[in-house]
């Protein structure tokens, strides 16, 4: 093979002059190549110029063996005994970049050849050379563009190692190979920008499937937010691409999770990064991407086994692994949001210099339209949504923005039910646990939400004959936003608007005023539509005891009415008496690595002083007398297995 190629001497001056990346973290616009002949070292430019020429000339005159020997020096294995050197295929792709306005799509079968050959893993100067062909290739003819982005991209993914080991070359590692990829991708979207919207399919359908490991995706979405830095125009499209992909693996461990809570009773303590649904009432106890990544180990494969406690353990293993990965790539998403939301100094962008609240506010909205289009939608994720919670309390103003997008969705009859009461549920979530959401802040929203229920009971109280959330799921879903918030946020709702907080921690009938508009709810709990019976059990019963301490009103009897009433006279609607859902997508964050970036912009509940007290003590002594019987239960289980 290697006797095909012309050998004489040669002039090194065609080598582009490119600042390639190093294994140091610089740049190095050359290297000493690895050991080669004498004669290797000292190939000529015209040799290789003719032989080039040669073998495309003979193909136009239907001679296609130079032609096919070219192409095979670039699909040969580097490991074969007859393999070109990296410094003959560099003084090839030198003649090639001469002939490039020839290599239209009839000589595709070479393109590709050098397209798919192993480049990332050779020296500099050749890794040059190839970057250089690169572009002035897809300079002459951009229907090769896909074909070179999509091989570039592939090398933004958690590589082999060993592309990285080519013989009588030194190693180079995953992080070098990435380092290349991204330079060759740069400097393409530099010569071609016309390139760049065709990038975003390619950067879509390389994403790793759910189902690869943590270092598989977080290696990824590393690389993925790094083409940021030299394509800003895809940051939108990117943003979005990245919020599907985690809240699919999110959705995903609830399913899983579901499904083997039903299977073995699994309990929560099982998966300690608690991924289970939270009753609200409970309190919560509990780097720079590459040092993330080093922490990263690839997972062993675990053997299969009949056994159903071995299937359990593996099951909840795979489990524990997918929020581990969940956690990894939430990491990575709030580190590289962190400068954009929290630094103060001015930025350098593309188009000149930008202050750093228009490039927030920018980069808010595109969270705010994957919020809207894709965080809304899912019902079942956990963490997600944690990213718009965390940005939104970075500055007023996106709280605003994100409280008028979730109040608007979920007031608007226009739209399905289902979606009104998933934006409800947003709306109190978010008023319920954003620390850096203030008192007048959380009086107005829960002003808005009174004055809407108030018009809507006298505008359709009439049409109602019983609980029918198919009906009226908008209005239930909007009276169990102001319960939820009321039972977290009820200092801020009492006394008048011009009282500070200070004097709202007084407790004992300090004052009998609260916030305009909330006397609303006594209306609504006495109405037709009657909410106690169809709104989450536990939000009722959380908001009628703190609503009865606090003197706001007395829900008891409406309640005591609804059970004895049951469900007689209702069969014929399946819709009445219908629970509303009790999703509040904001509750605890439990992930172990993520979580520092929320705990301090997260309100954990508080004890209700005068009635969360009383019944701490007596669920003490009740727990008491239940670790007493569940003992004498054990020793019975006991005595019955040694018997058989």
């Amino acid at each position: 093979m290697v006797s095909i190629i012309p050998r004489t001497e040669s002039s090194s001056s065609t080598t582009p002059n490119l600042e390639l990346p190093n294994s140091n973290g610089g740049t190095s616009a050359s290297k000493t190549a690895p050991a080669e002949t004498e004669t290797d070292a000292k190939l000529s430019q015209t040799m290789f110029l003719a032989f080039v020429s040669n073998a495309l000339d003979a193909r136009l005159k239907g001679d296609y063996s130079p032609f096919e020997d070219l192409q095979r020096l670039f699909t040969v294995k580097p490991t074969a005994p007859d393999a070109p050197s990296s410094s003959q295929l560099r003084q090839i792709l030198g003649a090639l970049t001469n002939h490039v306005s020839r290599l239209d799509s009839s000589a595709s079968i070479l393109v590709r050849a050098i397209i798919g050959c192993h480049w990332a893993g050779r020296d500099d100067l050749f890794v040059g050379a190839y970057v250089r062909f690169l572009g002035n290739l897809v300079s002459a003819h951009a229907g090769y563009i896909p074909l070179v982005t999509h091989m570039l991209v592939q090398h933004l993914s958690l590589v082999p190692i060993s592309l990285g080991r080519l013989p009588n070359h030194d190693p180079v590692p995953r992080s070098l190979i990435h380092d290349r990829a991204h330079f060759a991708l740069q400097y393409i979207l530099e010569l071609v920008p016309t390139a760049t919207p065709s990038l975003m399919p390619v950067l879509s359908a390389e994403f790793p499937h759910k189902s690869e490991n943590k270092l598989a995706q977080v290696t990824y979405v590393t690389n993925l937010l790094r083409v940021l830095q030299y394509a800003p125009v895809l940051r939108g499209q990117v943003m979005n691409l990245l919020i599907d992909k985690i809240i699919q693996i999110d959705v995903e461990i609830q399913v899983n999770l579901d499904e083997l809570d039903e299977e073995h009773e699994i309990l929560e303590e099982d998966v300690p990064n608690g991924i289970s649904d939270a009753n609200f009432m409970a309190t919560a106890k509990e780097g720079p991407h590459a040092q993330l990544l080093a922490e990263i180990a690839e997972a062993d494969a675990a053997d299969l086994d009949e056994d159903d406690d071995e299937d359990l353990e593996m099951s909840v293993q795979n489990i524990k692994d997918m929020v581990d990965k969940l956690d990894c790539m939430l990491m990575v998403m709030f580190d590289y949001l962190t400068p954009t939301f929290l630094s103060e100094p001015a930025l350098l962008t593309p188009g000149g210099i930008m202050n750093s609240d228009a490039f927030s506010d920018i980069s808010f909205e595109y969270l705010l339209q994957a919020f809207d289009t894709t965080i809304l939608s899912t019902f079942r994720s956990r963490y997600t949504q944690f990213i718009i919670f965390w940005a939104s309390q970075t500055s007023p103003r996106f709280i605003d923005a994100f409280l008028g997008v979730a109040i608007e969705r979920a007031l608007d009859p226009s739209r399905p039910q289902i979606a009104r009461q998933a934006a409800s549920a947003y709306v109190a979530s978010f008023v319920a646990r954003a620390k850096k959401l203030d008192r007048p802040a959380v009086r107005t929203v829960v002003g808005m939400l009174c004055t809407w229920l108030h018009t809507y009971i006298e505008d359709r109280e009439e049409e109602c004959v019983g609980a029918d959330v198919g009906k009226f799921g908008g209005f239930y879903a909007v009276v169990q936003a102001v319960f939820y918030i009321f039972c977290f946020r009820w200092r801020e709702l009492k006394g008048d608007d011009e009282e500070n907080e200070d004097v709202m921690e007084g407790e004992d009938g300090e004052t009998d005023k609260w916030a305009p508009g909330l006397e609303v709810l006594n209306r609504a709990i006495l109405s037709r539509f009657n909410p106690l019976k169809v709104c989450s059990p536990v939000v009722v019963s959380q908001f009628a005891r703190v609503a009865n301490h606090l003197g706001l009103l007395y829900a008891y009897s409406v309640m005591e009415q609804n059970r004895r009433l049951g469900g007689a006279g209702n069969y014929m609607n399946a819709n009445l008496n219908k629970e509303v859902e009790s999703y509040f997508p904001f509750d605890p964050y439990r992930l172990k690595r993520s979580q520092g970036y929320v705990k301090d912009m997260y309100v954990e509940w508080q004890n209700i002083p005068g009635l969360d007290d009383e019944e701490d003590s007596e669920e003490e002594d009740e727990d008491e007398d239940e670790d007493e019987e569940s003992e004498e239960e054990y020793d019975e289980d006991m005595d019955e297995s040694m018997m058989d």
